[in-house]
């Protein structure tokens, strides 16, 4: 039977960034030597149940490409996988959705929201940073030793590529921190691009994107380990 993984997401193929992630998913197959399908799921008619139940799919990818058709959809999307144990990895616009659904549903900042949504929200976890990080690189160094990203890159300091313009709110850090965020890379200019949460399979963001710095010969570490743990978790607890 193939294993399957689903990739949350708008795909529009305008956007290299989305070939990239595609075509790291094949690549990581060959390293794997594995059959793997990976399926993208549109935002607006993704429904989690079907797809984890019925559908059985092992982990899910969300993918860059924010703003999302459907907010709400990704947001109870990054809810289920979070509270029933199934393998999570967002990039970009993923990165700052997970954020989001961390804030609403375990910080209890309800009306938590997104600049480039809701420009008027008076709760932005997700904010425009001073400087666009469109085409961007920056060297980031990895600052919590057992976290998932340092044992599998095993590297003090890491390159970081980038198509995006928001980020984190700096402000709402410490709450997230409080309420069992860990924050686990951080660029020179002290703005945090990563976290995950103890107690889960894999639960990560990044706001900078791993496929960008992926080859054909070597597939970047952090996807493989994702794909890895979605097909490693058979004993998750549905909700």
């Amino acid at each position: 039977m193939i294993e399957k993984i689903a990739i949350l997401g708008d795909f529009n193929p305008i956007h290299y960034t989305l070939h990239q992630l595609n075509n790291t998913a094949r690549d990581v197959q060959k390293v794997l030597k594995r059959e793997i399908q990976f399926d993208w799921i549109s935002t607006d008619i993704f429904d989690s149940k079907t797809v984890f139940e019925k559908q059985n799919y092992k982990g899910l990818w969300i993918a860059p490409g924010s703003p999302y058709k459907d907010m709400d959809g990704v947001i109870n999307a990054i809810r289920y996988t979070r509270e029933n144990n199934i393998p999570t990895f967002g990039n970009c616009g993923g990165f700052q959705h997970m954020i989001i659904e961390f804030a609403q549903n375990v910080c209890d900042i309800q009306n938590a929201g997104h600049e480039e949504i809701t420009p008027s929200n008076p709760y932005l976890l997700i904010k425009k940073l001073s400087c666009s990080l469109k085409g961007e690189e920056e060297t980031l160094n990895l600052i919590e030793k057992s976290s998932f990203l340092y044992q599998t890159l095993k590297q003090d300091t890491i390159l970081g590529k980038y198509y995006c313009s928001y980020g984190i709110n700096e402000i709402y850090t410490d709450n997230l921190k409080a309420h069992g965020m860990i924050f686990t890379s951080i660029s020179e200019d002290n703005n945090y691009r990563s976290f995950e949460i103890k107690d889960h399979p894999f639960f990560v963001g990044t706001l900078f994107q791993p496929a960008l710095t992926s080859t054909l010969e070597e597939p970047n570490p952090l996807i493989i380990e994702f794909i890895k743990k979605s097909l490693e978790n058979v004993n998750r607890l549905i909700k």
